[in-house]
């Protein structure tokens, strides 16, 4: 994406919001409950602007992040306890840490690695708490002997290097703050390490040849942040770990899972800090965990402030146990408790679609920085695991360069943006779902609507995790469906039927359709929506065949969701439908196709894509149809409806001329069908004026 150069001043924070928003789609999620560490905080969504940020002295539960509680959580790894392994020789073990490859079913912990398959790049990996943004800068020799550099910035990144280079040094910086100083990871409170002036030491990592994944968890406010643990593995490991967050007793996790060979394997290890190297093609993993000497871990309800204990039909307290189809690349689980009450107080799991990548190309080579797209396999799994938002995959054609401009990346949206009216106690007032505080009303739906899952068997329990592919999306269904569970279940089941049969979706596969013209997006208006048309003279032979039209149509909306929008500032589009020489493709014996096709499209506007249009308008309508199309609109969604007589007048209203088509009163010049895709974005979309303060900052 290319960012003005005279947004030079801003580029640390522009770059930190392009690796979330462009990265961690897939992870969208909602907090539907308030957790421990945000209990005397209103309930609020992961990463919120506004969340508080800890201070002070560090310790275990000084984090300001909101984590997501429950096995399925997706927030990113931080709040680490570990031990320094900068300085262990390559290939060496951490404490309590050994690779799972290597031990046989039953056994316990084992001391031989099995060797990794061969890798021709190296990762160097930073994971963050959400207290501030963080760059991790890397230098390197080439192997021509010349001294490289490479940096990236957020909360999730990885570098990637050729294993050829050397003298590889990776420090870490906060953006707008301080360098990250080091600590003594040796010690509990892990103190400050100071040089003979008292002055903190900035933390530097340096290795004589390049290692193949080594994975830094940085922690603590702007003024203070630090790395609270290093994990260095092979690229073909994922990590486990238990961390005890107190001293109250020793705990073991147990690991069991199937190799790629079929067999069913264990894993052992105990100890205050324990780490498991699994292989990352491990699949039926189950974590479970025991106090040694005393009693098993039982489960708890970390959704609760209180984590009180969870019961059964019967009564009885079930072990605390956790199952993943595929291995997942990162889990930290926290422990807390006497040994004859131990509890898994967080979960905190991170996702490879979390993470900014950056290549550093070998000698000879041309790959340079690759652009993030989804991979088709993240949607060919089983629908509870496929990612609420993305599905378009194979993408050939270039993006606009104005795909997010500075200023929508910036956006700051009012309480009245954010609800209409302003009012967030107003039902089915909420525009702006994500990274914005739940009010008390909209828990308890969230929580009504949980309940009724676990009823209908769809979860094991209410306070199990949601399906993953509508975990961002319920509170949208809930308020559609005017906070009616059983309706809102029921819109749920639709939206999956209708939009996971269908993903993933190769661009390709539908690249003709979307060169006919018929729907693209075009612009956005002065509040950052992108702008949704609909030409209906241009469907084509789709009037005939609806699968064909809905598949274009949930491409182009997938690509909005994935690459358009900004969580907790931008999340809503707006439309236009024109009707223009509409009458010529009616017919009488096309009505019935015609009427089938725009029922299905209308359907997944409203059912799939609930909760996302801001305002729509119907220009160029014949007369005729007039009062059958008002008649069939829903009282409630009027308002957002209007069939203005001056299109352009109407339009301008909301839209920048040079965001706007010429044939809508815009300066922009009017597209011909073959040039509707790649969709077509331009800057300042909040004007001139707007546009040049972003760019000065």
């Amino acid at each position: 994406l290319k960012i003005k150069p005279q947004a030079a001043a801003r580029r640390p924070e522009i770059s930190a919001r392009l690796d979330m928003v462009l990265c961690c789609r897939a992870s969208d999620k909602l907090v539907h409950q308030p957790t421990a560490v945000a209990a005397k905080t209103a309930p609020t969504l992961l990463g919120h602007r506004n969340a508080p940020a800890g201070g002070g002295e560090k310790g275990a539960d000084d984090g300001g992040d909101v984590p997501l509680p429950g096995p399925s959580a997706r927030s990113l790894v931080s709040s680490m306890v570990a031990t320094s392994t900068a300085s262990r020789p390559r290939g060496a073990l951490p404490r309590n840490s050994v690779s799972a490859q290597s031990v046989a079913p039953g056994s316990v912990v084992a001391s031989v690695c099995a060797s990794a398959p061969a890798v021709s790049e190296g990762v160097l990996e930073m994971t963050c708490d959400m207290l501030c943004v963080r760059t991790m800068s890397v230098s390197y020799v080439d192997g021509r002997g010349r001294r490289r550099e490479a940096s990236q910035t957020g909360y999730s990144v990885k570098i990637f290097l050729p294993l050829s280079v050397s003298d590889v040094e990776v420090m870490f910086s906060v953006v707008g703050g301080s360098a990250v100083c080091k600590v003594d990871r040796k010690q509990p409170r892990m103190p400050w390490v100071k040089e003979a002036l008292g002055k903190n030491v900035p933390e530097k990592f340096v290795y004589a040849t390049c290692p193949e994944h080594v994975q830094y968890f940085v922690r603590g406010p702007s003024l203070a942040s630090f790395v609270a643990e290093v994990d260095e593995r092979r690229r073909s490991e994922s990590l486990l770990e238990l961390v005890s967050r107190d001293v109250t007793c020793i705990r073991s996790m147990q690991v069991c899972y199937t190799d790629e060979r079929g067999d069913r394997r264990r894993w052992t290890g105990a100890g205050l800090d324990v780490r498991c190297h699994l292989p990352s093609a491990a699949r039926d993993v189950e974590v479970t965990f025991a106090a040694v000497g005393g009693r098993g871990v039982y489960k708890v309800d970390r959704r609760d402030p209180e984590v009180p204990w969870i019961q059964d039909a019967n009564g009885q307290r079930p072990l605390e146990a956790f199952f993943y189809a595929q291995c997942p690349s990162c889990v930290h689980y926290e422990a807390r408790g006497p040994a004859w009450g131990s509890y898994i107080s967080q979960v905190y799991e991170q996702h490879a679609r979390e993470c900014s990548d950056t290549f550093v190309p070998a000698e000879g080579s041309c790959r340079g920085l690759r652009f993030l797209e989804d991979r088709r396999e993240l949607f060919e799994v089983a629908p509870s695991l496929v990612p609420p938002v993305g599905g378009i995959v194979d993408l050939m054609e270039d993006h606009s360069p104005y795909l997010l401009p500075v200023e929508v990346l910036l956006f700051e949206p009012t309480a009245s943006e954010i609800n209409r009216g302003g009012d967030p106690n107003k039902p089915g007032s909420r525009q702006i779902f994500l990274n914005t505080p739940l009010t008390g009303a909209e828990t308890k739906a969230l929580g009504e609507l949980r309940a009724l899952m676990a009823k209908q068997g769809i979860i094991p329990d209410a306070t199990a995790a949601m399906p993953r592919y509508m975990e961002s999306h319920a509170l949208r269904m809930i308020q559609t469906c005017k906070y009616n569970p059983a309706k809102a279940m029921e819109m749920a089941k639709t939206a999956a039927k209708e939009r996971l049969q269908r993903l993933p979706i190769a661009e390709a596969d539908v690249l003709q359709d979307l060169k006919l013209g018929f729907i693209y997006f075009h612009g956005r208006d002065r509040k950052g929506h992108p702008c949704f048309v609909i030409r209906m003279e241009r469907i084509g032979a789709m009037a005939q065949d609806k699968e064909r039209a809905v598949r274009c149509v949930v491409f182009a909306l997938e690509y909005a969701l994935r690459y358009l929008m900004v969580p907790g500032r931008v999340e809503n589009w707006c439309v236009i439908i024109d009707l223009a020489n509409i009458t010529s493709i009616i017919s009488p014996l096309k009505l019935g196709s015609l009427a089938s096709t725009g029922a299905a499209i209308g359907l997944t506007l409203e059912k799939v894509y609930c909760g996302r249009m801001v305002w729509i308008k119907i220009v160029n309508m014949p007369g005729m149809l007039g009062r059958i199309i008002n008649g069939v609109i829903p009282a409630e969604k009027k308002d957002k409806v209007s069939f203005p007589q001056d299109a352009a007048f109407e339009l301008l209203q909301f839209i920048e001329p040079h965001q706007l088509e010429a044939r809508y009163g815009g300066t922009a010049p009017d597209l011909l069908p073959g040039e509707t895709y790649p969709f077509k974005f331009f800057p300042s979309p909040f004007g001139p004026a707007a546009g040049a303060a972003a760019a000065a900052g």
